[in-house]
């Protein structure tokens, strides 16, 4: 299947940012000497999918082919979603002067001329965040470049003229919203201009703080869990040490003390410590009552071994009787 042809800019139509950009103003020449293809916008050599070809300028359109990097497994998964027609969005990288961004004689707001220092495959173009912008070589997030179009519109003459006069009535509810006095009846258009950017800006910081304080709380969850998990198993391996459990039990324990170590620990200080001899050995859990030769008969190999070791003059005793 033959892959599709994109368009990288088409002059009749707004961006996100409510501007269009002249095609016969974007400069191509460091764009053809390197004609990079990025996954969406990201500055990385890892991110290189490919590069364009057959780039043109044609009827107020740039177009350009794509040849992805199939020897990459990024770039060839991203080329089978093209191929199938999954993805079928480009977006520029430009970068501009102040000047070169201004209003036309109809009142649109118009970029005239740029430089393209890159092209990228994304999901959805027409996402504020799809277009990559650099003024005077400064890097120009979202809300830059939404005060940047605000403020060239504002120093627009007509539109200056026509906004002087011009008073919004809004609701109650949209007045609040915006920050201004319950007894407020009527906002100039450049007080509900600066109110939805401050609204705008409030909303970044919100996020950015709500982010860093999950960030934070996941951090102390960890924390805290890795304390509880090393007081289980001290709590445990002692109880193991004085004789309170067996080895095959220390599973089961150290699972209670994880999932409540109070009741794990209580349950634990309600069994004796067992009884420790000479050489610093303890008594097994089991083998306080043995006391003749049938008891002892009685215990695993192990356990024998383990009481004759821990209680010699017992183990003399049973067998001498």
């Amino acid at each position: 299947m033959q892959m599709p042809t994109f368009i990288l800019n088409d002059q009749s139509k707004q961006n996100s940012y409510g501007f269009t950009v002249v095609t016969e103003g974007i400069d191509l020449s460091r764009f053809n000497e390197n004609p990079v293809m990025l996954d969406g916008h990201s500055n990385t050599n890892a991110s290189v999918i490919g590069k364009w070809v057959n780039i043109k300028k044609e009827n107020g359109l740039l177009t350009a082919e794509t040849s992805f990097d199939m020897e990459d497994e990024n770039a060839k998964l991203i080329a089978g979603k093209v191929e199938r027609g999954f993805i079928k969005g480009a977006s520029m990288g430009l970068s501009f002067k102040r000047n070169d961004l201004r209003m036309d004689s109809q009142g649109n707001l118009t970029m005239t001329k740029c430089e393209i220092f890159e092209a990228s495959i994304v999901a959805i173009p027409s996402n504020a965040k799809a277009l990559v912008l650099k003024m005077d070589g400064e890097l120009l997030d979202e809300t830059q470049i939404k005060e940047l179009c605000l403020s060239i519109a504002t120093d627009y003459e007509p539109y200056k003229k026509d906004r002087n006069t011009m008073k919004l009535q809004l609701g109650q509810l949209a007045i609040i919203a915006l920050g201004f006095a319950t007894t407020t009846k009527e906002l100039s258009l450049e007080e509900v201009e600066k109110g939805i950017l401050d609204l705008q800006k409030a909303k970044e910081d919100t996020e950015a703080k709500l982010k860093l304080s999950e960030e934070k709380v996941s951090a102390f969850l960890e924390k805290e869990k890795a304390q509880k998990q090393a007081l289980a198993t001290q709590l445990v391996e002692d109880a193991l040490k004085q004789g309170k459990i067996t080895a095959d039990k220390k599973a089961t324990f150290l699972q209670l003390a994880n999932d409540n170590y109070e009741l794990a620990k209580s349950t634990l200080d309600a069994i004796p410590t067992r009884k420790t001899f000479a050489g610093g050995q303890t008594a097994p859990v089991g083998t306080d009552t043995i006391a003749t030769m049938e008891d002892f008969q009685k215990l695993s190999l192990d356990e024998q071994l383990a009481f004759k070791n821990a209680n010699p003059e017992g183990y003399k005793a049973i067998i001498n009787g």
